[in-house]
Formats: structure tokens, C-alpha cells, sequence
């Protein structure tokens, strides 16, 4: 069986892979209204970075869901170092193991475009209360994206389909989210070119000499990125059952 993408970012313990990175995760988390009394799932949550930050920060309930076991093994150490009462599942977006409306608030990182979309954002809403809020940050096929390249994306990173805003946004109301706001839209090589470093006090650079497969896998994604970064872009989407006001939080950073 051939290594895949999500494999080799699971190896060398890497921790966000989203364009905009860690930063933009901390902002639009504190443009919602978390307290310690919201239950939030962090869908798809990899190393289980942006669980600890929940957990650290806002004191909120924290389940963090994922279906790769060695992601699962890393974030397993991290919550159990920092001493995080973090809620830690083995499972798969497109049948989440919870009841309906269990959730507040639904955070899915570079996570949906790797399942079964429609099946998983149809579990996301119905696990969300009717108030509740899912952010999404996901690859997007720009207008501009060839078949050609499309279809080599598509291969590469092993996803079903790559979708465009409107596509993204047709498969949100089919899953019956009705208030659907795009916070961010950029392409890759715009945010790789504007992207400040935020690199965590405890990062340590992953040596790429461990595994040949491995490294020539993450070497593959540089180069895609690279070559298709004006044509390949990403959408950060804030979507509701209902019909809600959104007024984010005015922060200082």
C-alpha cells in the first residue's frame, strides 16, 4: 500500500498544513464566542494544535476528532503533556460517532476536502445546534485551474473532487446551512508570498532524511503548490443553520 499525503504530514508531526497557517486559526476563533460552557469539535484535527489552543485559551469542551492513528498517537502526546482535558476520538467525518445537536461550534481544517464532501458536511450539520457555527478552511480549484492540473491535484493529494466557491457553496446549502459567509479568499501563492512565520517556541523542522517515500511525497506537495499556487487557492467559510448576525470580536491582534 502506497503512502499518501495525509501519511507523510502524520510522520514528520506536522502541525498545520491549512494556507494562512496557525495565525489565521487563532483569528477567526477569536471572532467567535467561546466560553467555557461551549462544546466545540475540532474536525479532522490532526496533531491536535488548534485543540490545545481551544482548550488553553478558552477553557471551552473540546472534542478532537480524527481518523489517521498516528495523528491520533501525536496529539495524544501533546494533550497528555500540556495536562489538556481534551476529548480525543478515533473517528470519520463522514459518519461522526455523536448525536445530533451536540455541538456549539465546528472547526475543520484542510479536513473536509479529503472525505466524501456532501457526506461530511451533512454530519457536520447534523451534529450542530441550530444556533451553532462551522468555520471551514479548504482548498479551492480557482476559475482559472486546467483539467489537466485539476486532475493531477486531485490524484496527488488522493481527494474525490476539487471544488470552487460556488461549488463549495452549493454543497453548504444542500447540507442545509443557510447563513454562509467566505471570511477569507486567497490563492496559495499569495499567501505563501504575504505569510508571516509563526513558528511555536517548541517547533522543531522535520528532518526529511527518515523516510524516502515520505520525503519525496512532502517534496511533491512543495512543487504542486508552487506550480499551481496562482490557480489553486483556499476559502474560509463561516456557515449556520439559521440565519444569524455575525459581529466578530474586535481584537488586538
Amino acid at each position: 500500500m502506497n503512502d499518501s499525503y495525509q501519511d507523510a504530514l502524520a510522520f514528520y508531526g506536522i502541525d498545520g498544513a491549512h494556507p494562512g497557517g496557525f495565525q489565521l486559526t487563532k483569528q477567526l476563533l477569536h471572532d467567535e464566542k467561546i466560553t467555557p460552557y461551549t462544546k466545540v469539535l475540532d474536525a479532522g484535527c490532526g496533531t491536535g494544535q488548534t485543540s490545545a489552543y481551544l482548550a488553553k485559551t478558552f477553557s471551552c469542551q473540546v472534542y478532537a476528532l480524527d481518523q489517521h492513528p498516528n495523528m491520533l498517537k501525536k496529539a495524544k502526546t501533546k494533550f497528555k503533556k500540556e495536562h489538556l482535558p481534551i476529548h480525543l476520538i478515533q473517528g470519520s467525518l463522514e459518519k461522526l460517532p455523536f448525536s445530533d445537536q451536540f455541538f456549539d461550534l465546528i472547526v475543520a481544517e484542510s479536513s473536509t476536502a479529503f472525505t466524501n464532501i456532501p457526506k461530511s458536511l451533512s454530519e457536520y450539520g447534523r451534529v450542530l445546534k441550530p444556533n451553532g457555527v462551522l468555520l471551514t478552511i479548504d482548498m479551492t480549484a480557482e476559475p482559472q485551474l486546467e483539467l489537466e492540473a485539476k486532475t493531477e491535484l486531485i490524484q496527488f493529494y488522493e481527494i474525490q473532487d476539487l471544488l470552487t466557491e460556488k461549488e463549495w457553496l452549493q454543497a453548504l446549502k444542500r447540507s442545509g446551512f443557510k447563513q454562509i459567509q467566505i471570511l477569507k479568499a486567497n490563492t496559495v501563492l499569495n499567501e505563501l508570498m504575504n505569510m508571516e512565520l509563526d513558528v511555536n517556541d517548541d517547533y522543531t523542522p522535520p528532518s526529511f532524511s527518515a523516510d524516502s517515500s515520505l520525503e519525496h511525497i512532502i517534496l511533491t506537495h512543495q512543487n504542486l503548490t508552487l506550480s499551481y499556487g496562482d490557480r489553486l487557492g483556499y476559502r474560509v467559510f463561516r456557515a449556520g443553520k439559521i440565519d444569524l448576525p455575525y459581529q466578530p470580536h474586535k481584537t488586538n491582534s
